[in-house]
């Protein structure tokens, strides 16, 4: 274990010798797999206990108007041209929602709420552990097609358990609910994920540093790209219909 410990800690500090060791594993698929997942749950576990603490406690009826005239006075800073027009339409919306929070509150559920919270609390936790790993697979076989345009060599699963070092630095997340502070460590997290995974890239597949760069950043501009075209498409679709 701490072999392994060591591997990991100088890979992340994009020791050539390290990544190497990683990469020349036996079953690096494996556990590349197995590092995304445990990664990814210490990372969200100060998370998981917010959301516990939120989901178990009994819900503060007084605190929804509150929160809903609080919501209303920061739109209306941003967008006062809103006028009085909206300002009476969001009071009605606020008389039919307030009370209907009221009646859903006071229904018996089949299980208690302090049950029904920690299996709402564990199914976001482990739900953002199986998306880690869905857009570990994803990013990782676009960037492996970039690779091989750019005459790079690898074979999938080697790739992907490769480059799954790059999780390693989103340990930093776990401060992320630290008012700021958080916040900068968690971007800091991200950012030096990147570097690991361009390095990674490079080591596993033979690329130049500029080369590994391209292949990595050219899927998310490309996915970016495609995500406004369809969302510019789609307001173009309900434009015509509506």
């Amino acid at each position: 274990m701490g072999s392994l410990l060591n591997i990991l800690w100088k890979s992340v500090l994009l020791d050539d010798a390290a990544i190497r060791e990683w990469h020349e594993r036996p079953n690096v698929f494996l556990r590349g797999l197995v590092l995304i997942v445990l990664i990814s749950l210490i990372a969200e576990i100060t998370v998981f206990g917010v959301n516990l603490v939120t989901q178990i406690q009994p819900v503060d009826l007084t605190s929804i108007p509150e929160d809903m005239n609080e919501w209303y006075e920061l739109q209306d800073r941003w967008m006062p041209e809103m006028g009085p027009e909206f300002r009476k339409a969001w009071e009605g919306m606020m008389d039919v929602m307030v009370p209907m929070f009221r009646d859903l509150s006071e229904i018996e559920a089949p299980l208690p709420r302090g049950v029904v919270g920690f299996l709402d609390a564990v199914g976001g936790w482990l739900a953002r552990a199986v998306a880690a790993i869905g857009g570990w697979l994803f990013y990782g076989a676009l960037v492996l097609i970039g690779v091989r345009l750019l005459g790079g060599k690898a074979k999938l699963p080697v790739f992907l358990g490769s480059v799954a070092l790059y999780i390693v630095p989103g340990l930093l997340a776990v401060l992320q609910p630290v008012p700021c502070l958080g916040i900068l460590l968690a971007f800091a997290g991200t950012v030096w994920s990147i570097v690991v995974y361009m390095k990674a890239t490079s080591m596993v597949t033979g690329l130049d540093a500029g080369r590994s760069i391209v292949a990595v950043v050219a899927p998310f501009f490309i996915i970016t790209l495609l995500s406004g075209l369809f969302l510019g498409l789609t307001v173009l679709w309900f434009a015509i219909i509506f």
